[in-house]
C-alpha cells in the first residue's frame, strides 16, 4: 500500500507540474489494478528520465535569428539547393564576369538577392535577376552571396569568390619627329600611359635602349633628348604605378 500511495504520489506531483491536475489518474488499491499500475509507473518513470526539465520555449522565446544556410521547410518534396555559376574566377581589373543562379528543387517564381562586394548589402534583388554582369575595377578578393527564395518561402544561400588582379599600367609613348636630320631634337612623351585601377607615378626613359635608364620623373612623362649622330635609336619608356607594377614600351627613332 505504501508503494502504491509513493507511485500515485509521483504522478500527481508530475501532472501537476507538466499538465493539468483533470489529467491525474486516480488509483484504488484493489488487486486488479496493481499489475496495471505496475506497468503504468515504469513507462511513467522512464518518461521523467527522457524529459527531464526541458519544456516548451516560454512565451516569446524564440529560437535562433540566424537562418542556417538552407532551410527547408517545404520538407523532401519542395526542397531547394542553389549554386553560382561563374564565367571566370579570377583575373586581372578591369574583370567582366557574369554571374548565374543554378537552382535544383523549390518552385518558381523565385526572388534573388545578390552581395557581390561582400559588404552584407544587397546589390541586386528581385525575381528578374537570376543571371547578372558587372565589371569589377579594382583588384581585391570579393566573396559572392547568393540568396534564392523559392514561392513557398524556402531559401538557400549560396557563396562563390572572385580574386580580382591588378593589371599593371600600360606604357605608351610617342616622338616628334621621329625622324630627321642630325642633331635631331626630340621630344617624347610618356604622358599617355595609364593605370585602370590607379595610377602612373614614375616615368623612366632609356634614350638609346642600352639598358641604361637616362632619365626619370615623378612629376610628368615629357622628356626632350638629342641625337647627335646619324642612325636608328629605340627609346624606352617605363613606367611604375601606385602598386610598384610596372610596364615598358618603346618608340623609334631615325637620325638622318
Amino acid at each position: 500500500k505504501r508503494g502504491i500511495a509513493w507511485l500515485s504520489k509521483i504522478w500527481y506531483d508530475y501532472a501537476s507540474f507538466r499538465a493539468s491536475p483533470a489529467l491525474v489518474l486516480v488509483l484504488e488499491d484493489v488487486p486488479q489494478m496493481r499489475h496495471l499500475l505496475a506497468t503504468l509507473s515504469v513507462i511513467l518513470l522512464l518518461g521523467l528520465v527522457a524529459c527531464g526539465n526541458d519544456g516548451p520555449l516560454a512565451p516569446g522565446e524564440t529560437g535562433p535569428t540566424i537562418p542556417p544556410p538552407g532551410n527547408n521547410p517545404g520538407g523532401v518534396t519542395y526542397q531547394l539547393q542553389v549554386t553560382i555559376d561563374l564565367t571566370k574566377t579570377s583575373g586581372s581589373a578591369p574583370l567582366p564576369i557574369n554571374m548565374s543562379a543554378n537552382i535544383i528543387g523549390g518552385e518558381a517564381p523565385f526572388y534573388y538577392r545578390w552581395d557581390v562586394k561582400g559588404d552584407g548589402i544587397w546589390d541586386f534583388f528581385g525575381p528578374q535577376y537570376p543571371e547578372i554582369g558587372i565589371t569589377y575595377a579594382s583588384a581585391g578578393l570579393y566573396h559572392i552571396t547568393l540568396e534564392v527564395e523559392d514561392t513557398h518561402g524556402q531559401f538557400y544561400r549560396a557563396y562563390a569568390q572572385i580574386e580580382v588582379k591588378n593589371s599593371g599600367p600600360t606604357a605608351v609613348v610617342h616622338a616628334t619627329p621621329s625622324k630627321g636630320a642630325a642633331p635631331l631634337t626630340v621630344l617624347l612623351d610618356g604622358n599617355w600611359s595609364y593605370d585602370n585601377d590607379g595610377k602612373v607615378v614614375l616615368w623612366e626613359w632609356d634614350i638609346e635602349s642600352d639598358g641604361i635608364w637616362d632619365h626619370e620623373s615623378v612629376d610628368n612623362g615629357l622628356q626632350n633628348v638629342m641625337y647627335y649622330e646619324s642612325g636608328t635609336y629605340n627609346a624606352s619608356l617605363r613606367v611604375t604605378d601606385d602598386d610598384g607594377l610596372t610596364a615598358v614600351s618603346s618608340v623609334q627613332i631615325v637620325a638622318l
